[in-house]
């Protein structure tokens, strides 16, 4: 875990030179949140290709015995309450169009039973049958939603493993829970293990499911990161060791993607996130490299101040640059 450089400058722009140095603080991955992973889809079936681990989990289905496995995370740093159980996936286009455009929010809030072919195709009806019940929630969205599930345990100063308590309330934004998912049943959603079914079905009221509203937040990239639960009722100590207990069913070795497992904590500046800050010292770097290059030109070939003969008179005896 990388701490950038607390502070970048970039050069002010003025059209004339760049003489000042501007300087801002953008400490973006805050050294205060602490956070432990690990790289679970390989680690759960190993020495298979991804080929043998997709019909691994088709031939198991259902299964928690044969699809589950034992993961180990050291906690190397004091980590205090709330700390948040997060799935983070690799290789996974949440921000394709056809993927975006598969759902109907109109369901969701509990407007519509029925989500037009157009927005759900092609997950409107149950196995892709007009004449069957319509799918509620419908889409490719809903359908893939993330199934794999986690039991954590604690072990520390040699006792243990003692269970540990993860909350799935409070891990969506109030907006979402409040506003954009409705308070009912989901009906014909993921109901069977077969070949029809995408990931994890819903159990009680969508808005009750804040799992399931964290996935239908789509994510800009091709790696994200979604909040799965939080442990708020103990404090992590350097030493301490996690035990989690994986059920690996969410397929993502038909398109060659990562599952890892992440415990976080987080402060006022959210979680460790470097994009903000390499996005800024690419700026500034990329805002350096033009200065020097409008000084060079300037020093090469001056440009006389006021020089009049740069001006040239318009149709109507206008000044025109």
């Amino acid at each position: 875990m990388t701490t950038l450089v607390s502070q970048i400058c970039f050069p002010a722009y003025y059209p004339a030179c760049f003489t000042q140095i501007r300087c801002a603080p953008v400490d973006n991955i805050d050294p205060l949140a602490v956070e432990v992973s690990v790289r679970y889809d390989n680690a759960c079936l190993p020495h298979m290709d991804n080929t043998a681990r997709e019909a691994h989990i088709w031939q198991n289905a259902g299964q928690e015995q044969q699809l589950s496995c034992d993961l180990t995370l050291a906690v190397t740093k004091e980590m205090k309450s709330p700390i948040y159980v997060m799935y983070e996936i690799h290789n996974m286009y949440q921000n394709h169009r056809r993927y975006v455009r598969s759902r109907s929010d109109e369901q969701l809030v509990n407007k519509s039973v029925t989500g037009s072919s157009s927005e759900c195709d092609p997950q409107d009806a149950y196995l892709g049958d007009p004449s069957e019940p319509p799918i509620n929630p419908c889409g490719l969205t809903a359908w893939s939603y993330f199934n794999d599930s986690y039991t954590l345990s604690l072990t520390r100063g040699g006792v243990g493993p003692n269970v540990l308590e993860v909350s799935s309330k409070g891990i969506a934004y109030a907006s979402d829970v409040n506003h954009l998912f409705a308070n009912y049943t989901p009906s014909w959603f993921n109901p069977k293990l077969n070949e029809y079914r995408g990931g994890g079905n819903i159990t009680g009221s969508v808005q009750e499911d804040e799992r399931f509203i964290n996935w239908m937040r789509l994510a800009a990239l091709p790696t994200f990161r979604k909040p799965w639960g939080k442990i708020e009722d103990i404090d992590l100590q350097e030493g301490d060791t996690i035990t989690v207990r994986v059920i690996n069913q969410y397929n993502t070795y038909s398109f060659d993607g990562e599952k890892h497992l992440v415990l976080t904590t987080t402060t006022w500046l959210g979680g460790r996130n470097p994009f903000l800050g390499i996005a800024y010292l690419v700026t500034g770097g990329v805002s350096v490299l033009m200065a020097c290059v409008y000084l060079v030109a300037r020093i090469i070939k001056p440009r006389k101040f006021a020089d009049v003969s740069l001006l040239r008179m318009g149709s109507h005896g206008a000044v025109r640059s």
